[in-house]
């Protein structure tokens, strides 16, 4: 069983799960976690691990910047427990979590990773460029 950590700065988390719910329902496979000012990595890490709850479950973190807090507590938290099968990603974003959701229950977790790390190449347009192309095509 797949399960999904949002976890970013302010409460951008908890917004990407409301707004990924808009559109898909509600999403009980998902959690969402905020980093606040006044935390360090170890209270983000605590927080990463008690949303852990299911010794059997997989599970795929997503975080908001490579390199920042809540993606190195999350990695940290992934490393300590290396039995089980934790994948973290950063650059989350409405799109990425959307693809998440949609293959949660059909994929295994190296195949969400692969496609979202994949796919997120194409979620970033520039309306410019785009227009270029389309003038181009024509």
């Amino acid at each position: 069983m797949n399960k999904v950590i949002l976890v970013a700065h302010g409460k951008l988390a908890h917004e990407m799960k409301n707004s990924a719910e808009m559109i898909f329902g509600e999403l009980p496979d998902f959690q969402s976690i905020e980093f606040l000012k006044e935390e360090g990595l170890d209270s983000v890490q605590q927080k990463v691990l008690a949303a852990m709850t299911e010794p059997a479950a997989n599970y795929l973190v997503l975080t908001d910047l490579f390199c920042g807090t809540p993606y190195n507590a999350s990695c940290a938290v992934a490393m300590k427990n290396s039995q089980r099968d934790i994948e973290v990603v950063s650059g989350m974003s409405l799109p990425i979590v959307l693809e998440a959701a949609s293959m949660l229950q059909s994929h295994s977790l190296a195949e969400i990773v692969k496609h979202v790390t994949t796919v997120a190449v194409d979620t970033v347009k520039s309306f410019k460029d785009q227009q270029v192309e389309e003038e181009e095509d024509f």
